[in-house]
């Protein structure tokens, strides 16, 4: 009988093979499932990468006033996301996360969070170092928070519209921040703007008080250099905060100053001086007579107060006192053609481009005839923006050229694209005619000591589906200061403001009073001397060839 030995079993070296296998399967499996997951989810996954590398990358660079006060910067923050299949019960989590994020949309949330097929949604970006803590001590398996920048507004409501706010993202979505943002992508120093903090702070303030006095619906303030066309202070109002332009409603990010279009009046009534003494259809010594209502084309033009002397009244007496009669007759003198002309060379008419934010294209006259030119001769009839409005004056300022607006510094006066519109001596003696306006017409409210303010009221109903609304007025002053040495152009409208008990619903009472305290106080930032007494020889200097009519 022939026996054989069994071979003695290696018991340790198989179940080694089989750790080894199991290992190398659960290895393959993960690589398999990584590479589903990838496939499965990669734009996802892309996408949110990228989100956050493009926002570490080159940081959004700053914006500072003129004189460098940070005005806009980068801060870091924090975003929520989620991985849906890893959420135990997505309407107990989101029921969680919405106590501590009052913003979130629960439902919309909930059904985010149920849809296990899906491994990345946001749940909320932009987070607050306290939201961030609050989520973050829920515990909840499956969040997962992301640095991202964040941008903010360190003055609040100063210079709100203007400056203007991105998207969660960093791009610019209004203002200096969708105008700029090329070059705010691309970093480095921060973009310092013509704004002066200090100014834009004193018209804001200013248009506050006007809500307070006169329960106005809007307004808006500027102040432009009028030998450069820096803009100083742009304001619109009710102000908006960046940092909340969530919480705001349409109404209050709606930028006044640039965006909305006026009839803005009376304060059209030196341009159409300046046109016609330039033309030669007029001399400061012509006399008009605005007894009683004229009738151009189709339109019958009428004063709302009768003038002194009205029966024999200057090209001076007629902004003084603000006689539509006479401002009509005075167009009439020069003609369609040439108001058309004069209001394009001054960009009233559209076609203006210049560097920064843009303002609202007008709306003029679908027909263009003798009665639309007596209408938009006193500034009816016409709608343009505020900004748009405010450089017409820098003519007047600066010895009649125009000068578009300029929102970045350095300013280089040399470089200004200046455009002559006017004769030096017209822009003398309409600027003349424009102190005496102050010194003994409808803007004596204006006047700011020291400063000479020679400016022009405006006042003018709102038009409605009937018509014009006599119970609802924008009322506006237009100036320019200081008379005798002019550096700055400032303009004031008020939206339905409402007169105290006893006084008209005018600019004199309105409009022409909030310039004034604007002036007052903003020349001394500004670096404006006050004017203590003028001689006599500049006196008669300022009004020019009006200064021999009796």
């Amino acid at each position: 009988m022939i026996s054989f030995d069994r071979p003695e079993v290696d018991v340790w070296g198989r179940r080694r093979a089989r750790i080894v296998a199991g290992m190398l399967a659960l290895v393959f499996t993960v690589i398999v499932g990584r590479s589903a997951y990838v496939a499965m989810n990669g734009p996802e996954l892309v996408a949110a990468s990228a989100r956050s590398v493009a926002v570490a990358s080159v940081r959004r660079a700053d914006i500072v006033d003129r004189k460098g006060e940070l005005l806009a910067t980068t801060v870091p923050g924090w975003s929520l996301a989620a991985n849906p299949s890893a959420i135990w019960d997505a309407g107990e989590v989101a029921t969680a996360l919405k106590k501590v994020l009052p913003r979130l949309d629960l439902i919309g949330l909930t059904a985010q969070l149920s849809d296990r097929k899906r491994k990345f949604i946001w749940v909320q970006r932009g987070l607050t170092q306290e939201e961030k803590d609050a989520a973050f001590g829920l515990g909840v398996e499956g969040l997962q928070f992301v640095e991202e920048a964040r941008r903010v507004y360190p003055r609040g409501k100063l210079a709100g519209h203007f400056l203007g706010y991105t998207n969660i993202d960093g791009e610019g979505l209004e203002g200096s921040e969708l105008a700029f943002d090329k070059r705010l992508k691309e970093g480095g120093e921060p973009l310092r703007l013509t704004l002066d903090a200090g100014v834009q702070f004193v018209v804001e303030e200013e248009l506050e008080r006007a809500f307070i006095d006169f329960d106005m619906k809007g307004g808006v303030g500027v102040v432009v250099d009028a030998n450069t066309g820096a803009v100083r202070a742009v304001a619109s109002w009710p102000a908006l905060d960046p940092n909340r332009r969530g919480a705001e409603d349409a109404t209050v990010k709606l930028n006044r100053a640039l965006n909305a279009r006026f009839e803005l009046g009376s304060i059209f009534k030196p341009l159409t001086v300046a046109e016609a003494l330039d033309a030669g259809t007029l001399t400061p010594t012509d006399r008009f007579d605005v007894s009683t209502p004229v009738k151009i084309g189709g339109a019958t033009v009428r004063d709302l107060h009768p003038l002194p002397n009205a029966k024999s009244v200057t090209a001076g007496d007629v902004l003084a006192y603000s006689s539509n009669i006479g401002t009509a007759l005075i167009a009439q003198r020069a003609g369609v053609e040439r108001q058309k002309a004069f209001l394009r060379s001054v960009h009233l008419l559209g076609g203006q481009s210049h560097e920064g934010p843009q303002t609202a294209s007008p709306l003029t006259p679908e027909k263009w005839d003798q009665t639309a030119m007596a209408t938009v001769s006193y500034g009816h009839g016409i709608s343009v923006s505020p900004l748009a409005f405010a450089m017409t004056y820098t003519a007047f300022g600066n010895g009649g050229n125009y000068v578009p607006p300029v929102f970045v510094e350095p300013v280089d006066a040399a470089k200004v694209e200046k455009s002559q519109v006017m004769r030096p001596e017209t822009a003398a003696t309409v600027l003349g005619m424009l102190r005496e306006t102050v010194t003994r017409g409808t803007g004596k409210n204006a006047e700011a000591q020291g400063y000479e303010v020679a400016g022009k009221t405006g006042t003018a109903e709102k038009p409605g589906p009937d018509g014009y609304d006599p119970n609802k007025n924008i009322t506006s002053f237009a100036a320019v200061f200081p008379a005798s040495r002019p550096q700055f152009v400032v303009l004031v409208v008020l939206d339905e403001a409402q007169p105290r008990t006893g006084d008209q619903r005018t600019a004199s009472t309105t409009a022409a009073m909030i310039a004034g305290k604007v002036i007052a106080r903003a020349a001394p930032l500004l670096d404006v001397r006050p004017v203590l007494v003028a001689s006599k020889a500049e006196a008669a200097s300022l009004r020019g060839s009006e200064a021999t009519t009796p």
